[in-house]
Parts: C-alpha cells; structure tokens; sequence
C-alpha cells in the first residue's frame, strides 16, 4: 500500500468523515420518514434513532482518535466484564440491522485478561463492516486466548473487506472505520486472515 503523505492522509479523512456523517443524517430522516408526524415515535423508531445516534457519537470518537493521534490508555479486563462491554457497544448495532449477537469463549475456564477498551472497540468496528453481510442471521463473535495472545473469530462471514486488505486495492472503498480499524489494527499488532469460512483477528501479546 502507498503511503500518504500527511497532507494527504488529512484530505482523507475528511473526505470519508463528511462521506459518513452523510450517511448518518440519511439515517435519522430514514427514522423520521417512517414516523406519523402527528404521533410521538414508537418504540421500534425510537430504538432505531436511538442506535443511529449512538453510531454517530462512535464516528465522532473515531474522527477524534485519527486527527489527534490520540487513543485510550491500554489496560485488561476479566473475560466476563470484557464480554458484557463488548455485548453493550454491539447492543445498537442487533437493533439497527435486527440481528441477535452471540459472544461466546470457546476454551475452558475464565480466568484470562483481554485487552481494554481498544480491542472491544475494534471488534465493534469491524462487526459494522460485515453486519450487513450476515443480517438477518446471528452475528457470532468466538474467542480464545493462549499464553501467545487472542483470538477472535466471526464465523459465516463474508471476505475480508477490501479497504481492510494487507494491500487494498486502489479502488478500494474506504471509511472512517475502514481507517479507523486500520490505525487500530497496527497499534495493536493485529492481524486479520480469512480461514474455513471465518474471519479471524489475532492480536499477540506485547
């Protein structure tokens, strides 16, 4: 992949960020338009314009993060306290695309830190990027850790998205997740494959 040059890099994201926040204002008229003016919003609209804004404060922290180079401090969490943060970020998306979210540990035992908060936001980031893919179907997210590192896993999804490739094709369309999942990926020393029908994130430990 080329790099950019900063001058660059700077028209990209704002190039991507007004791409998207487009789109999120697309979103709330979609909510809008299917509500009876004269009523107050139902409870299905309500959640779907509550999920649409919650998206946006995650775009707005994601603008925030690639303009500043600014991340959150890494830190651990015990397996159960790293899955129930991670099912509440995921919790707007199930109600968005009607999708039910699965977080599941495959080995025994929970007694293993996970990385906090990058890693939960990455796998939320990514998840957006295939959840169109796999809706309505269950997003399932498997995970494992070992004395190397962890290990995530969505089974039944689609490619890897290209923008998200070691080497993007120029035509690639990116976003500022794409980008965001990018400058993430590389902090956290992660790497993405495509293997037996899933796709798999491998972040090692430092």
């Amino acid at each position: 992949m080329v790099s950019e040059s900063p001058a660059e890099a700077s028209e990209t994201l704002w190039r991507t960020a007004l791409h998207d926040f487009n789109n999120l204002l697309a979103g709330v008229q979609g909510v809008l338009d299917l509500s009876d003016p004269a009523e107050p919003l139902s409870a299905r609209n309500r959640l779907r314009l509550e999920a649409t804004l919650e998206e946006g404060r995650n775009l707005v922290a994601m603008s925030r993060a690639l303009a500043l180079g600014r991340m959150p401090d890494a830190g651990q969490l015990p397996w159960p306290e790293w899955r129930e943060g991670l099912l509440r970020r995921l919790e707007p998306l199930s109600v968005l695309f009607k999708c039910p979210v699965e977080v599941v540990l495959l080995e025994p035992g929970e007694g293993r830190a996970w990385p906090a908060p990058l890693l939960q936001d990455w796998a939320l980031a990514f998840s957006r990027q295939i959840l169109p893919w796999v809706a309505p179907g269950v997003l399932r997210v498997e995970a494992e850790a070992s004395p190397e590192g962890w290990l995530l896993r969505w089974p039944g999804a689609p490619p890897i998205p290209p923008a998200l490739l070691p080497e993007p094709p120029v035509d690639a369309a990116r976003n500022l997740t794409s980008l965001w999942l990018r400058s993430v990926g590389e902090r956290l020393g992660l790497t993405l494959e495509a293997r037996d029908g899933a796709l798999l994130a491998r972040v090692p430990k430092a």
